[in-house]
C-alpha cells in the first residue's frame, strides 16, 4: 500500500511539472508558427537617431554594460559604420546567442540595425526577438529624459 502510495505522489509530482513546463512555454513563445523553425531574428526596422554614429555606438556599449549574461566580443569602428559583436548566454542550459549590431551614418545622424542568431538549434523558443527588446529596452534607459 505504501509503496503505491509513493507511486501516485510521484506520477502527480510529474504531471504538476509537466503543466509548469507547458504553461511557461505558452506564455513565453509569442508566435508558434516562427519560434519553432527560426532560430534567427532581425530588427523589423532600422533606428534613427540624431546621434553621431560613434555617440549611439558608445551608448549600446553602456546599455550592453548594464544587461546579465550579455558581453561585446568584438567590435570594429570606421569612417563608414560601426560593427558590435555581442554574446548573451541564457541562465538554464548556458546556450550561446550572437546579437550583431551595425550602426552607419545618415544625413541627420545615425542608424542602428541589429541582429540575433542561435548558434545552437532550429527554433529558438522566441528567444531570438526578446535579445533584440531587450537590446531595444537598455538603450531607451540610457536615452536621456528631459
Amino acid at each position: 500500500m505504501k509503496r503505491r502510495r509513493m507511486w501516485i505522489y510521484l506520477a502527480v509530482a510529474a504531471a504538476i511539472s509537466l503543466a509548469v513546463v507547458l504553461l511557461f512555454l505558452a506564455t513565453t513563445i509569442n508566435d508558434w508558427s516562427r519560434d519553432f523553425t527560426t532560430n534567427t531574428a532581425a530588427m523589423d526596422s532600422p533606428l534613427e537617431s540624431s546621434q553621431s554614429p560613434a555617440a549611439l555606438a558608445a551608448m549600446v556599449r553602456s546599455a550592453v554594460d548594464e544587461l546579465p549574461r550579455w558581453s561585446l566580443v568584438e567590435e570594429d569602428t570606421t569612417d563608414q559604420a560601426s560593427r558590435l559583436h555581442f554574446t548573451r548566454t541564457t541562465a538554464l542550459f548556458r546556450f550561446v546567442d550572437d546579437i550583431r549590431v551595425t550602426i552607419t551614418p545618415t544625413a541627420t545622424g545615425s542608424q542602428l540595425t541589429a541582429r540575433s542568431q542561435s548558434r545552437v538549434g532550429k527554433g529558438d523558443l522566441g528567444q531570438n526577438p526578446r535579445n533584440l527588446q531587450e537590446l531595444l529596452t537598455a538603450l531607451d534607459r540610457q536615452q536621456p529624459t528631459p
